[in-house]
């Protein structure tokens, strides 16, 4: 997962920075020192369905299939391309 949003992020001209532990990872776009980029981001997210936090950190899952996964991905590529609008 952290792979495929940080390959989004800059296929869409963003920086994604990825910290903390992988089941419980931070995620933060950095082009925007106020932040209001990412809770945009975030917020388009969640708006199509998957849940993005933009001030704390994210929890995987084992639960989480793969046809999840697949969604997500779609869902914050999908948000990227908002931003764009």
């Amino acid at each position: 997962m952290e792979a495929g949003l940080v390959q989004l992020a800059n296929k869409h001209g963003y920086d994604l920075k990825v910290t903390g532990h992988p089941a419980m990872p931070y995620y933060r776009i950095t082009d925007d020192p106020t932040l209001k980029l990412h809770q945009r981001w975030c917020a388009e997210c969640t708006q199509r369905g998957a849940y993005f936090t933009s001030h704390h950190n994210w929890f995987m899952s084992t639960a989480h299939t793969e046809e999840d996964l697949k969604l997500t991905l779609d869902i914050a590529e999908d948000a990227f391309h908002a931003l764009k609008s």
